[in-house]
Parts: structure tokens; C-alpha cells; sequence
């Protein structure tokens, strides 16, 4: 699997004068990254976090992007070997939904649904576990901040994604399964800054390593 990580870093002034100013005119912009595909499906994931005075923007990508005349940009290629660990520490932010039932005035249930964002911190942890269980791994730790709203334009009407950050530690469990997580993502609204897994390879614990832990 080929995967390139982009490190972009511009300053808050620089991205005021470019007008990045929410999630989707950062979406628009990060496109310009990647010319040429005729209308194909976005290929690559991307998180945007504030970084002092300036913005630090992540791009997985499975083919380098195009630098583009702003910032600062460095690609490397991921080695194959990072991604063959069996723990790692993980962070992600996503926009955690479910689909509520919609229905009739005479109370029938509607063929078509709505999401809402998740806000329970019970539903959020369940929901983060569903996640990472559909991506071939098991949840050994995980936390979570509050969630916010993520406010943005388009077409002049405003509209909102739900964050939350989770951090961790998972093990994985199905490589494949993983693997696909890792270069498509996790969650919903993924073109606009979420679903992205950032991993830190961990040394595996031995069965009675966790034991003894548990005890002591």
C-alpha cells in the first residue's frame, strides 16, 4: 500500500489573506492539490490544527499532491514496515452520527431517515469502538474531549459538522480491515478535516504482561 503523509505549514496571517477561514474553503483549496482527476472520488484525508501562529495541515494522500504557491509543504512516502505493528497509540477526529428514525404525522415510520451528531458520552464511547471494531482493531484505551460544532459557509448558507477528538490505544487485530481504515478513513464528512487516523507504533504486551498490569 502506497501512502504519502504531507506536512503543510502556513501561517494565520498568510491563510487570512487566502480567506481560509472554515472547514469547507479549506476543503476547496486542498483540492487545488491534487489536479487532474476527472471527476474521480477524493483520494486523500486531511486534519487542520492551529499551531501557534501558524496552521499545521496533514494530507494522506496515495500520490503525492501538487505543492502549491503558499505555506510550506513536505511529502515523505510511509514505509510499508510502519503500518505491520500490532499496538499503537492513535488519535482522531471525527464527526460521530447515527441515523434517527423519521416519521409521518400519523406515526408511521418514514423510508428515509436523518443524522444527528452523537453527544453522549456513553453512545460516543460505544460508537468509537464500533468504529475501530469495523477497522480490524480492539480498543485497549480511549478518551475523548467534548464535542464541539464546526461551523462553516457554503453556498452562503451556514452549516455545522459535529467534532470530537478521540485518543488511544488500539490493537490491531485485522490487518486488512485496518489497513483500508487507515487510507480511507473513519466516519462521516471525511473531506472536510475528519476521519483521519494518526498512529504511533507501541511495543506489543505479552497476555501476561496485561495480567500482572491488572493486578498491580
Amino acid at each position: 500500500m502506497n501512502l504519502y503523509l504531507t506536512r503543510v505549514t502556513i501561517s494565520k496571517l498568510e491563510a487570512a489573506k487566502l480567506r481560509l477561514s472554515d472547514l469547507y474553503t479549506w476543503h476547496q483549496t486542498l483540492w487545488h492539490a491534487f489536479p487532474d482527476s476527472d471527476g474521480q472520488p477524493r483520494d486523500f484525508l486531511t486534519r487542520i490544527d492551529p499551531h501557534g501562529a501558524a496552521f499545521r495541515v496533514l494530507i494522506l494522500s496515495s500520490r503525492p499532491p501538487q505543492p502549491q504557491p503558499w505555506g510550506i509543504w513536505e511529502t515523505k512516502r510511509i514505509p510499508t514496515e510502519f503500518f505491520q505493528h500490532v499496538r499503537y497509540r492513535f488519535a482522531l477526529r471525527a464527526n460521530p452520527t447515527q441515523m434517527r428514525v423519521k416519521r409521518d404525522e400519523n406515526g408511521q415510520r418514514r423510508k428515509n431517515g436523518y443524522r444527528s451528531g452523537i453527544y453522549d458520552p456513553v453512545q460516543l464511547r460505544e460508537w468509537i469502538e464500533r468504529k475501530l471494531k469495523q477497522a480490524g482493531c480492539q480498543v485497549e484505551q480511549v478518551a475523548f474531549d467534548p464535542p464541539i460544532q464546526e461551523w462553516f459557509y457554503r453556498k452562503e448558507r451556514r452549516a455545522a459538522h459535529l467534532r470530537v477528538d478521540f485518543r488511544g490505544i488500539l490493537r490491531v487485530i485485522d490487518r486488512e480491515a485496518f489497513l483500508e481504515a487507515v487510507r480511507c478513513g473513519i466516519g462521516r464528512a471525511r473531506g472536510f478535516g475528519f476521519g483521519m487516523l494518526l498512529l504511533d507504533p507501541l511495543p506489543t504486551i505479552s497476555q501476561q504482561e496485561q495480567t500482572q498490569s491488572a493486578v498491580s
